[in-house]
């Protein structure tokens, strides 16, 4: 019952909002609404208002952000069905462009605050990757918050330096097309945190370390754009930098380097995008190969790791239907292929692909759509071993569809859908159902 008044208090607020914006349009006596309601509707955030405190933040370099990502996901069908919990988390974004502010030419700021509230349903579905990556990396008892940091400096027109902790995540989120975040496009890790190259060398969770990706890094990122291609050179710590060791103690385990390219290319004069990257790190990971006495090498304090793994991959975004009036906007395919070494690295391959972008439909351009399949191939050592031991597991994949309702610019809400064939051979196909309501203040 309790969950019951909770997912009606949370879709009668998008209903309210959408309402209020409907009555504005329909104030009698107004051929539309005033201005005062039109330019509410048409923000991008609740408090942007024009000539208000943000705007005026934003001419001195200082612009800030808070928003609220509200989730309420159950298990439809497969193991633990009729499970839902309902949870959230709040965002807040500072950036200072030191050069507007008059200090220092070419730096910025960026910092992230994340806090996160209620509960998830990760690790109550049986799955390798989390259905609900914006919620993935905390627990009531440990990470409940988090705090990122980048110091970037523009050393010319084509060439820039970042430093600092990074959210990976947040950085998936600027992918075209596919988005990442797990906050308004896709919400399965899969798609909102895809791999990156940077492993994780760390026992820490087996859910943790299975995915070659973590979520924090610290590090640096150099970018290089030209005319014909971005070229980007990634080093960091291998460590979830969300652990306040890596913080304390950064490099301990050794290091991380990752090298890309993205080369933008228009077919029929739609833009397209293709990712080549491959990665490396000397850090030491588990030996895949050594499961069999496993106990009796540690009891004999033996080695039971094999150092150093590689990871290799490319993706593409090409649209295939855009706006006139902007070539950002629009939908269109996307894909990713991974390979790595296969041990220690315990995913050997990874796909994914799907549509996904705008809904062109008159008066919905800032609506959100996608689908997508996604398999995550576990490497045959790691699965051996395991069955060994009549722990049966198996490669994990799925699919997932969406739809983000931009009730305003700054109130957003969205149905998702995902159907998960669990890495838990003895678990069904389970099918996870999801509202979202997001606020950006």
């Amino acid at each position: 019952m309790q969950q019951t008044r909770k997912i009606f208090v949370f879709v009668m607020a998008g209903q309210l909002l959408a309402g209020a914006a409907n009555a504005e349009d329909r104030a009698p006596g107004k051929d539309g609404p005033a201005p005062e309601a039109a330019s509410l509707l048409k923000r991008k955030s609740f408090a942007d208002a024009p000539d208000g405190p943000k705007a005026l933040l934003r001419r001195y370099g200082v612009d800030a952000d808070v928003w609220v990502t509200q989730f309420f996901q159950g298990i439809a069908a497969g193991g633990n069905n009729g499970v839902s919990r309902y949870g959230g988390k709040v965002d807040g974004f500072l950036k200072i462009d030191a050069e507007k502010l008059g200090l220092w030419r070419g730096l910025r700021i960026s910092a992230q605050y994340e806090h996160y509230f209620g509960l998830n349903i990760n690790n109550k579905d049986f799955a390798l990757v989390p259905v609900n990556a914006a919620q993935a990396f905390i627990a009531n008892d440990n990470y409940h918050s988090a705090l990122s940091l980048v110091v970037t400096q523009q050393l010319s027109q084509q060439l820039s330096l970042s430093v600092g902790k990074f959210n990976t995540m947040t950085l998936a989120a600027q992918t075209p097309l596919i988005g990442g975040g797990g906050l308004d496009t896709f919400m399965n890790r899969a798609f909102a945190l895809p791999s990156t190259g940077i492993g994780v060398a760390s026992p820490g969770t087996v859910a943790d370390r299975l995915i070659v990706s973590p979520p924090y890094i610290l590090g640096g990122i150099a970018t290089l754009k030209t005319d014909f291609a971005t070229a980007t050179l990634v080093f960091a710590d291998p460590r979830n930098a969300a652990n306040p060791r890596v913080l304390q103690r950064p490099f301990e385990r050794g290091v991380g380097v990752v090298g890309g390219v993205t080369v933008p290319i228009e077919i029929g004069g739609l833009r397209g995008f293709h990712t080549i990257r491959g990665g490396y790190s000397n850090a030491r990971g588990f030996d895949l190969e050594e499961t069999d006495d496993l106990r009796a090498r540690l009891i004999a304090r033996q080695p039971v790791t094999k150092k150093g793994f590689w990871l290799a991959s490319y993706a593409v975004q090409q649209y295939l239907v855009a706006s006139p009036d902007n070539p950002s906007v629009g939908w269109g395919l996307f894909g990713l292929a991974t390979l790595s070494d296969g041990n220690p690295n315990p995913v050997r391959w990874s796909a994914l692909a799907g549509l996904a972008g705008n809904n062109l439909l008159p008066g919905r351009a800032d609506d959100q759509w996608g689908v997508g399949f996604f398999h995550y191939g576990l490497t045959t050592p790691l699965l051996a071993g395991l069955a060994e031991r009549r722990i049966y597991r198996r490669s994990e994949g799925g699919i997932e569809a969406f739809y983000n309702w931009a009730i305003t610019p700054w109130v957003r809400l969205s149905g998702d859908l995902q159907v998960v064939e669990p890495w838990n051979a003895l678990r069904p196909r389970a099918t996870f159902m999801a509202l979202r309501l997001q606020t950006r203040f």
